[in-house]
């Protein structure tokens, strides 16, 4: 049974280890359905830590939107789970693969250091993240950058659109993409 708690903004985090991110143009998405709706979705907490499993975007636009703040008086819905880190890191990507936009870098690393754990066998972590053998080894191995030229891609204006102030063309339309500590 699924426990849900009220809690202060300031007693939650957003973790390092975070391999997600939310674009400009969903982030007004759930922004304005956060001040039509409210919260329908908790945040998954970390119990041990207050470190947010899934739900981060949500927290910072209900911090930062003061419309947002005031409806739901400064508290968000939460579900705790009393979970290790190994187990935290595999339930962020678990609810955030089919969703969010990954940062394959942290990706990477994350499952590098779920690997080294040994609390789980390989073949554990692809069934449980649906990996198939090609992802998982390029992701466990760290070449999906290489193999992938990631570093040289240049990402479509189709991808990630950003509003461009009026009467600039779209070739001078800025692009948003995930953040990258090479870039």
């Amino acid at each position: 049974m699924i426990k849900i708690e009220y809690v202060n903004f300031e007693k939650l985090q957003i973790p390092s280890w975070k391999c997600t991110y939310t674009l400009r143009p969903e982030l007004i998405v759930i922004g304005s359905s956060l001040i039509e709706f409210g919260f329908i979705q908790p945040i998954h907490v970390r119990l041990s830590t207050g470190e947010i499993i899934d739900g981060s975007e949500r927290l910072k636009l209900a911090a930062s939107i003061e419309q947002i703040y005031e409806m739901c008086e400064g508290k968000i819905p939460v579900v705790y789970h009393d979970v290790d880190i190994v187990d935290a890191m595999m339930l962020h990507i678990r609810l955030n693969r089919g969703h969010s936009t990954i940062v394959n870098e942290k990706l990477s690393s994350i499952i590098k250091e779920i690997i080294v754990s040994r609390k789980y066998s390989d073949s554990e972590i692809r069934s449980y993240l649906s990996m198939g053998n090609d992802e998982f080894s390029v992701l466990s191995d760290g070449s999906l950058i290489k193999h992938r030229k990631i570093k040289e891609h240049n990402y479509a204006k189709a991808w990630v659109p950003i509003e461009a102030p009026s009467g600039k063309a779209n070739s001078e339309m800025l692009i948003e993409s995930p953040p990258n500590k090479d870039r």
